[in-house]
């Protein structure tokens, strides 16, 4: 065991109520053979169930679906439900899959957030995660084990390793902590054994090797030219995005908006017009600025009928008992590649302690189509084929250069692994960066965490949905014109109310400061 576990393990101990969060709504899929499920990291909050020669060690706050065609048992853990069929049956998606040949069609429009697929008699496996990898996946082979889980330290729980001494050095350099939150870059993990399944690729183990295969994109997309083929896409996503809200409602009992004045829950809320009745809001206060997004979401609120709540939480860490153990658990569970913010760890122990949904309909994913590197570049433009080096200074600020050269080095291996450039046809690579690194790694983690407080959904985490929304003209996705297109097409009343809250993140100042860097670091030869 790493010492950073063996710390936490002594500290959490005899905590009852902070080790139920230790690797909450987690998985594990393993050959190790484990005698009990009673100590560390496990507390008997994890049930186990054999498929084939494969031990599945499933959180008790985690869904585990299976359906066997032939000499394969194929599975879903978390959830997932199709807005173009209305199904939203679990085990009929898994039937859909194992019986169509051509399975990625079912896939890509599914939202949800989860990993399937299949293993057989002789224990190869074929695995892949949801449309933007927001259910976090790590696989490898760690001294002759296999393993496939949810959290990457669960490994660490479990043999003796140590930390990657290249993540060991890129956390604990300076301006780590800046730009788009803690990730590591290309498919690496905390271990070098372990590496992160990738969105829109697939994994395959065979013959006790992996190898992995990307099957998205797999054509060009055709960008809009007329305004009935961009009033086209407008109206297919606004039905898609009402579908979605529907269909929340058949799967959960109590669900709730997260809502601010940004333009994202506002488009959610807009969402569900119709069937408001059945939806209530919450905003969260941890910080000041936060209180301008509740103002203006319990204003909305208030207008459409919808029940709305604000939580305000202290300032003051000494207000939450075990305030330091939480904080541990909560950066365990992301890796221990990054510290949270107090503020952070505040807020997520607030939401815990209140009873506030079984579900958060959350509008994370859509900076993929909004062009979010331009706006938070403040760019025009973006080099149409991207190097390992533009990667990187997209990635972090890295002044060190032997820590940016070898940064350079795994998102080359990325690239290279995954044939990113071999499948971008026309698509913005960029959009991509987004798609598959703030989302599929930074955020990946942030949701795990947050799924300590309630379940988490994502209308936007539907590949087909974001293909569609790609075609949109670069131009109106970077000012936004089909997002208060869908909202005023879905609830012309909160169009024409005009809020809008703009992130902070969005200042001038911080575009140009960044973007000298970004012109700096990409140019310099070394």
């Amino acid at each position: 065991m790493d010492e950073l576990l063996l710390d936490l393990k002594n500290k959490i101990e005899n905590k009852p109520h902070i080790v139920r969060h230790l690797f909450e709504k987690g998985f594990l899929i393993t050959t190790k053979t484990l005698d009990n499920l009673e100590g560390f990291p496990f507390y008997n909050n994890w049930d186990i169930k054999k498929i084939g020669k494969l031990n599945f060690i499933i959180h008790k706050g985690t869904l585990l679906y299976t359906y066997l065609n032939g000499d394969k048992t194929y599975f879903l853990i978390g959830h997932a439900y199709n807005p173009f069929d209305m199904n939203y049956d679990e085990n009929v998606i898994l039937g859909q899959i194992a019986e169509n040949e051509n399975c990625f069609e079912t896939i890509n429009r599914l939202t949800g957030i989860f990993v399937l697929g299949s293993v057989d008699n002789e224990g190869n496996i074929f695995l892949l995660n949801d449309a933007s990898g927001i259910q976090n996946v790590c696989y490898g082979l760690i001294n002759d084990n296999l393993y496939i889980t949810s959290h990457m330290r669960i490994a660490g729980a479990l043999e003796d390793i140590d930390t990657d001494q290249y993540v060991k050095r890129l956390i604990s350099y300076r301006f780590y902590k800046f730009m788009l939150g803690n990730y590591l870059p290309g498919d690496i993990t905390c271990y070098a054994g372990l590496k992160s399944l990738i969105p829109n690729t697939y994994v395959m183990f065979k013959n006790n090797e992996f190898s992995i295969k990307r099957f998205y994109p797999n054509a060009g997309i055709k960008v809009c030219q007329t305004e009935s083929e961009y009033r086209e896409v407008i109206e297919q996503g606004s039905k898609i995005l009402q579908n979605t809200m529907s269909l929340i409602l058949k799967k959960w009992n109590n669900p709730a908006i997260s809502l601010t004045g940004g333009i994202d829950s506002n488009t959610t809320f807009a969402a569900a017009n119709g069937v408001y009745d059945k939806y209530s809001t919450f905003s969260y206060i941890s910080m000041f600025r936060e209180s301008v997004d509740a103002e203006k979401a319990k204003k909305i609120s208030d207008i459409f009928g919808v029940k709305h709540t604000d939580y305000v939480v202290s300032e003051n860490n000494s207000d939450f008992a075990d305030f330091d153990l939480y904080k541990l658990v909560f950066e365990c569970n992301d890796g221990f590649i990054g510290h949270y913010k107090d503020n952070d760890v505040r807020k997520k122990i607030t939401l815990i302690k209140n009873n506030v949904c079984d579900v958060e309909v959350k509008s994370w994913v859509s900076e993929t189509i909004r062009a979010y590197a331009y706006k938070y570049y403040g760019r025009k433009k973006f080099p149409k084929t991207l190097k390992p080096r533009d990667y990187t200074s997209l990635y972090k600020i890295i002044l060190n250069r032997k820590i940016c050269n070898q940064t350079d080095k795994y998102f080359k291996e990325y690239i290279e692994k995954t044939e990113l450039h071999k499948h971008i046809f026309n698509y913005d690579e960029t959009d991509f960066f987004i798609w598959e690194f703030e989302h599929g790694k930074k955020c990946s983690l942030d949701i795990g965490v947050m799924r300590s407080c309630f379940d988490i959904t994502i209308p936007y985490n539907n590949r087909a949905f974001l293909d569609l929304l790609l075609r949109v003209p670069l131009k109106d996705r970077i000012s936004d014109r089909h997002h208060l297109d869908m909202k005023k097409l879905m609830n012309e009343q909160l169009y024409d109310m005009n809020i809008r809250v703009v992130n902070l993140n969005e200042t001038n100042r911080r575009k140009k400061l960044i973007n000298l860097y970004y012109k700096i670091n990409t140019h310099l030869p070394f």
